[in-house]
């Protein structure tokens, strides 16, 4: 073999090195810019997580403000209005009463109570020129998620609608209407009394005779009936819906109200309807 064999042998062998030189450099290069990479989206994990943790620890500090100054509220209001703890279970026929003259000086937005025996529902009723202030207002006015129960605008503040729609939010610590769900699932049998305090003193009692869960519509808020064939149908729609028999026939010459509250998963609805017995007068 001459020289410039010889040349040849080492150019190639230079080459194939070098080759192998760019090779391992540019695999380097790569699993540094892989290793690079991979530590940007570590990065970016851990800021998502915690910004995560940040936000899911604000909401839980707000729901837990929301229900310390809710049950506040509630207690202030029930002082004012000299009501006491009722329990039907421990006191079958106590006399529940309202200082309504006290409760307007708090709001004068109240007109009325509502209270059913055997929940934890016992609330003052607000009523507003629109359904948006107490949707996330407390009783006293307030800024708080839990809102308060209302009134649908629309309807007569005396009770005296054919329908009258009355909203609270389902709140899990067991707040506001919560405890629908007990109607709904037949917890409370199917004998169910709702009582409505009116502001002027009158008690207005009503029997449950329907519940279900529904996807939100209007139509179960409907609260003026132009005749009575479509009041008839509305009746006959809303009683056909219930998950239990609560053994009551409803007409059209009967009042109704109608309660909603959401689901847990804020999905669909809780829907109680409930047909006027009694209207008596109130011991002031």
């Amino acid at each position: 073999m001459d020289n410039k064999d010889l040349e040849k042998v080492g150019k190639g062998t230079q080459e194939i090195e070098d080759s192998n030189i760019n090779e391992n450099m540019r695999k380097g290069t790569a699993k540094k810019k892989r290793k690079t990479l991979d530590n940007i989206i570590s990065v970016i994990i851990l800021i998502v997580c915690i910004c995560g943790l940040i936000y899911s620890g604000r909401m839980l500090y707000t729901w837990i403000m929301n229900n310390v100054e809710s049950n506040k509220v509630m207690n202030d209001v029930n002082d004012i209005a000299g009501v006491s703890d009722v329990k039907e279970d421990e006191n079958p026929g106590a006399e529940f009463g309202l200082d309504f003259e006290a409760l307007l000086a708090y709001n004068s937005d109240i007109v009325g109570w509502i209270r059913i025996p055997n929940t934890s529902i016992s609330y003052a009723l607000v009523q507003a020129d629109d359904n948006n202030k107490y949707l996330r207002h407390s009783l006293d006015l307030t800024w708080n998620e839990f809102g308060w129960p209302f009134l649908d605008y629309k309807n007569s503040p005396d009770f005296t609608d054919r329908n009258t729609v009355i909203y609270g939010h389902n709140i899990v610590s067991g707040l506001m209407f919560a405890d629908l769900t007990n109607i709904y699932n037949g917890s409370l049998g199917n004998d169910v009394e709702i009582d409505i305090y009116r502001k002027d003193y009158r008690l207005l009692t009503y029997k449950v005779f329907s519940a279900y869960v529904y996807d939100p519509e209007m139509y179960y808020l409907t609260t003026n009936f132009t005749n009575d064939e479509q009041y008839s149908t509305y009746l006959n729609t809303m009683s056909a819906r219930s998950a239990i028999n609560f053994n009551q026939t409803v007409g059209v010459d009967d009042t109704i109200i109608t309660l909603q509250t959401c689901t847990s998963d804020t999905k669909r609805r809780i829907i109680v309807h409930a047909k006027l017995i009694s209207n008596v007068e109130m011991p002031r």
